[in-house]
Parts: structure tokens; C-alpha cells; sequence
């Protein structure tokens, strides 16, 4: 086969059996990475079955363009049922254990059962072990993976794994690679630990066959050069995103506290990230295969080296009320090691500052800590105790949602949270096409999608920007972010774009978002790699049938039209400050946008399931 290695891995923990199927009766329908993964996880997954429980099966999944010459190529996505919203689990990481895994021999990676003690799985060129973790259970995720590539003799060994917080169950613990290469939404590391899986370490000799190598070579060396000369890779090979988060915060894209404040003048005049970056970085680093190089790489003296990307820069900065950049790199390091997702973290720290400024929490319900705004004490201890479940951390671990219901209705009142997660970061009172987008997309799905971005971009161009939209997404509303028109058809050509990037094994920043705005050089290296001559709407087909699968495994967990929904404080209590001053969402609007995405979809409009017509189009009858 070309592009795809061909065999998925099985590993049972509990029994300890190891088997092998093929990839092939599943690329014409799901195609790869994300695609092949939501149907693993349907067919896999039995209904009922709690998210901690052996019988979760946790799904590695590379795509056909995953270790190829194309830039950009290094991608993994990751699913399970997820601990936090018992709902599909969907995350992706970057790095280089994704190309390093088909190297390696396989596509796929099925993991269920539970080991009787800890356990890392070694994978070396098609053979497969099941290790002993016990001296390794305890460490955090930057010692694991030294400590497994100091046992197997190869530093060049490609490791993910948990740490203290996955051990713990924390229901948002992610999985770490390399320093801060993330699996971070929805709680992937949790379901590893109730596996009692540490870690899972790859090397292979192997290659990805190509099916044209010779026009592949052109065609890489083409938009190799394209995507260096372009402004956005100048700009983030350089600083990464750092110098885009004080204007943010200018624009109302980012909000400030517990989406308290959109207008914390101290932010916008005194970021200091730029600066930061500038005294400490080493340089910039990127994935496999990438010449964007999008994550600064710094080295904090008493801290330490690591590296990190977007919503950290304004997660432990403006969420938490924090000018401190020192404060800043030790929690995201922190949560890096022991293995927890940031936004969750954040959002947990921003939730606890603003019960205590609300006088709803004193310092008798935080073990003594008062939760001021911006203390550090208040964020990195929160951290702490949530990784190691000591005191308020033990039920903060479970959730935000399970703190604010042990402190009573004031508290549960104040909750912002989405299909049971922390929604992203961004002010969806002043940008209607995000908020449609965070309230009926998949728990998982990053934001900006490209329909997001475009309402961020139409500050610096408006009439070019509206333009762009007409173009691409039908409408110039689509551009506007106060406008309700033209958001739905926006959101759902963003999700079929971002699904085949998914599938392929590609990252999504330069082929969706920053460089190139849709996935037509995705597909033309699709067709020189796996020497299939699809049409590009075959692509896009199978994305909108990935999507439907998705949506129906939710479903089958209870999902409904009513889960589609945003936290009641954007419709009630418009923005104070800011350039959206007076910004509200409304709610008539707001259902009429859910109800054209459900039409546009071919979902019942009542309900927010897909029609029996819909299914069969997509050849989905024996879901």
C-alpha cells in the first residue's frame, strides 16, 4: 500500500494478547487518522461501558500523509470515551511519535483492558511488548520518557505517556510527548491511567511507501518554499503566537478571567510576552516535517527548558489575572509534567478566583489558599493539588462542575462550561460564528476553526476580509463577527476542512487555517502519496460522513439538541467594556444559526439527530 502501512495493532492489557487486522476495508469510507478512528471507536466501544473502565478502548490513529516528505506531516489523533463529558473523546497531538509509530508498522493502535500493574507498551518494527512500570509509576512525564529511553538503550525513542495526574485519574489528565506535545482535551490521559499504561514507546526502521515519489519530491520541495516566504510562517517561526495575544485581548477575542472582563487595560498595555520570549528563548521549534516551527522554546533559570503554543499564553495569563511571565512558564511547565490539560487547569484556577472575588469561596473551602486574582500561590498550588488529589484539588480533579455543586447554587450559577469541558477561551458575545461553532461542534475540536479565524482577521481588512468569506463560505456575513447570517454554512465547511487534515495526518495550522484556507494542497498530496486519483469532493464527502459518525456516537450516549448550547452568562449579561461594549448574544438568533446548521446538515432541527436520509446518503444505515 502506498501512504497507509496496512495494519492496525490490537493490545488487550488485561490478557495480555496481541493481534493484528488490516486497514484496508476501512480507508474507502473513513480514509484515515480521525476518520478511521471515530468508526474503531464506534464498532469497538460498547454502550455503557464508563469511560475509567477496562473496556474503553483507547485509539491511537495516523493518517496516510502521517511520516511522509509532505510539510507538516506529523500529526496524531487520539479518542476513547471521555471521562469528562461521557461523550466521544477526540484530541491530536503533533511531535514525532505519530510518523515515528508507522515507521514502526502500524496505523493504528487499539489499547483496552486493564494491566494487574503498571505496564508500558514497546513497539519496535511490527514486534510488541508489554513492559513493566512499576519503577517508572510516579514519575512525571519528562522523567518517563528518559527513563524509558535510558532502559531500551535508544535516545532517539519516541515516548507518550502520563504523569502524576494521569496516574490519579484526574478526569482532565492529558498525554504528554516530548516536553509539551499534548493529547490535552477530554481527558486521554485519565483513560490510559485507569489502564494502568504509562506510556507507550515507538521505533521503527521502516518507511511510508509513495506511490509517486518523484512528483512528491517536487511538490514538497514546492510548498515547502511557499509556506516559508508566507507572512503568517514568518511571523510564528519567529515568535510563535505570543505577539498575537495582546491584541486579543484589544479586540474582545480573548476574555479575561472566568469570562469576567474583556477590557483589563493592565494586559493590553503590559503583556509581557514578547519580551519573555525574546530574553529566554533558544529558538523555535516544530513537529515533524514542519517549517512553521509555531512553539517558542525557552529556558527559564530555576525552572527549566520546555516549550509551549497558544492558549497557555492566554490560559495562564489573562484567564487567571496574571502580568507575571515568570508565574506563567512555571504552571504551564508544571501542568506539562504532570500531565494536565492547561485550558482545564486554567479555567479551574480562573472559576476558584472568581467564587473567591464573588465571596461565594473564602480561603476555609481552598485548604487555607486565598484565591486571589493573579496569585501565585493560588495558581501554582491549585495545580499541584489537582494533580496530586490533595485536599480541594481531590474534587476539583473531578471536574469543575463537581467543586462549584459541593460549594451549592451560587457557585453552580457562576459555571462555564460546554458538553461538560471548559469551552475555549475566546468572547463569544462578540463573535457569534465561534459561538456557534464551540456550542455544536465536537467536544475536542480546537478553535479557531477557519470560519473563526476569519471573524478574528476581518479587523485588519474588512472589506477584503468579507470578500474572502463570499468566496469561500458563501456570504460576506460569514466575515462579520456581529452578524448572524452566514455563520452556519462558514462552520460546517470549517469542520469538513479540518476533518480531512485529521484524516490525512497533517496539521491544521498551515493547511486550514494561517496559510492555505482549504484543503486543496492537502489533496494533491494525497493523490501523488497514496496514488489514488480521488476528486476533491470525494475528500470532503468522506469528512461529512466522519462527521455524521461522530455525531451518532453521541447521540447513542444521550446527546441532543439541548447539549448544543452555551453557558447562560453570553446571553444574559452583555460585555461592559471593550471594543463590543454591550455585546449579549441572542438567543432567538443564536437557535435560528443552530437551526440552519441543522438544516444545512440534514439533521432533524427539532432534535439535532441525523435524519434516516442523511445516514443512508453517507451509507450509514447499520449504525
Amino acid at each position: 500500500m502506498f501512504g497507509w502501512i496496512g495494519k492496525i495493532l490490537k493490545v488487550d492489557l488485561t490478557d495480555g494478547k496481541i493481534s493484528i487486522e488490516s486497514t484496508e476495508p476501512y480507508i474507502e469510507d473513513y480514509l484515515g487518522g480521525r476518520g478511521i478512528g471515530v468508526r474503531l471507536i464506534y464498532d469497538n466501544y460498547k454502550p455503557g461501558t464508563d469511560a475509567l473502565d477496562p473496556g474503553n478502548p483507547l485509539i491511537f490513529s495516523m493518517g496516510p500523509l502521517t511520516g511522509t516528505a509532505m510539510p507538516s506531516s506529523g500529526r496524531t489523533d487520539v479518542t476513547a470515551l471521555s471521562p469528562m463529558s461521557n461523550l466521544r473523546a477526540k484530541s491530536n497531538f503533533g511531535g514525532y511519535w505519530g510518523p515515528e509509530a508507522k515507521f514502526a508498522g502500524f496505523d493504528h493502535i487499539i489499547i483496552t483492558g486493564k494491566s494487574e500493574r503498571p505496564c508500558y507498551l514497546w513497539i519496535k518494527d511490527g514486534q510488541v511488548e508489554i513492559r513493566d512500570a512499576t519503577h517508572i509509576w510516579g514519575q512525571d512525564t519528562f522523567q518517563t520518557q528518559k527513563t524509558i529511553q535510558a532502559e531500551l538503550g535508544d535516545p532517539e525513542i519516541k515516548v507518550v505517556c502520563i504523569g502524576p495526574a494521569g496516574e490519579k485519574l484526574v478526569r482532565f489528565a492529558c498525554i504528554i510527548t516530548e516536553v509539551a506535545g499534548a493529547a490535552a482535551r477530554t481527558g486521554m490521559g485519565a483513560v490510559m491511567g485507569s489502564k494502568n499504561l504509562k506510556a507507550v514507546a515507538v521505533r521503527g526502521s521502516g518507511s511510508v511507501l509513495i506511490a509517486k515519489p518523484d512528483e512528491m519530491l517536487k511538490l514538497s520541495l514546492e510548498i515547502n518554499r511557499e509556506v516559508r516566504e508566507h507572512p503568517a510562517c514568518k511571523e510564528l517561526s519567529t515568535y510563535g503566537v505570543v505577539r498575537f495575544v495582546a491584541m486579543m485581548y484589544q479586540l474582545s477575542f480573548f476574555p479575561v478571567g472566568y469570562f469576567e472582563d474583556v477590557d483589563w487595560q493592565d494586559i493590553i498595555t503590559g503583556f509581557g510576552g514578547p519580551e519573555y520570549v525574546e530574553r529566554f528563548q533558544l529558538k523555535n521549534v516544530g513537529c515533524f516535517g514542519c517549517p512553521v516551527r509555531c512553539k517558542n522554546f525557552l529556558c527559564v533559570p530555576e525552572v527549566g527548558k520546555g516549550f509551549t503554543t497558544c492558549e497557555p499564553w492566554s490560559g495562564f495569563t489573562g484567564s487567571v489575572w496574571n502580568l507575571d511571565m515568570d508565574i506563567f512558564w512555571e504552571a504551564i511547565s508544571l501542568a506539562n509534567k504532570l500531565g494536565l490539560d492547561s485550558t482545564e487547569t486554567s479555567a479551574c484556577i480562573g472559576l476558584l478566583m472568581e467564587l473567591y472575588h464573588e465571596g461565594i469561596i473564602s480561603e476555609s473551602d481552598t485548604d487555607g489558599i486565598k484565591m486571589k486574582r493573579g496569585s501565585k500561590e493560588a495558581i501554582i498550588t491549585t495545580i499541584q493539588k489537582i494533580a496530586n488529589r490533595e485536599g480541594y484539588g481531590d474534587i476539583l480533579a473531578e471536574g469543575q462542575k463537581a467543586f462549584a455543586e459541593k460549594i451549592g447554587p451560587a457557585a453552580t450559577d457562576k459555571l462555564d462550561i460546554v458538553k461538560g469541558l471548559a469551552p475555549h477561551p475566546y468572547e463569544f458575545r462578540a463573535y457569534h460564528g465561534s459561538a456557534l461553532m464551540q456550542a455544536v461542534g465536537h467536544r475536542g475540536d480546537p478553535l479557531p476553526l477557519r470560519g473563526s479565524l476569519i471573524e478574528f482577521e476581518w479587523h485588519n481588512a474588512p472589506e477584503w476580509f468579507q470578500q474572502v468569506a463570499k468566496a469561500q463560505f458563501g456570504s460576506e456575513e460569514a466575515a462579520i463577527p456581529s452578524e448572524y447570517k452566514g455563520k452556519a454554512l462558514a462552520g460546517i465547511i470549517s469542520e469538513h476542512n479540518e476533518r480531512v487534515a485529521d484524516s490525512l495526518g497533517i496539521c491544521t495550522w498551515p493547511y486550514t487555517l494561517f496559510i492555505f484556507h482549504d484543503i486543496t494542497k492537502a489533496w494533491e498530496f494525497f493523490k501523488v502519496v497514496t496514488g489514488k486519483d480521488w476528486e476533491i469532493e470525494r475528500l470532503l464527502k468522506i469528512s461529512e460522513r466522519i462527521r455524521n459518525l461522530e455525531r451518532m456516537f453521541d447521540v447513542r450516549q444521550g446527546l441532543t439538541r439541548a447539549d448544543d448550547c452555551l453557558p447562560k452568562k453570553f446571553f444574559d449579561k452583555p460585555l461592559e467594556r471593550g471594543k463590543y461594549e454591550g455585546a449579549v448574544l441572542d438567543r432567538n438568533k443564536f437557535e435560528q444559526m443552530k437551526d440552519e446548521y441543522y438544516e444545512i446538515r440534514g439533521w432533524d432541527i427539532k432534535t439535532g439527530i441525523p435524519t434516516k436520509e442523511k445516514l443512508e446518503e453517507l451509507g450509514l444505515t447499520n449504525i
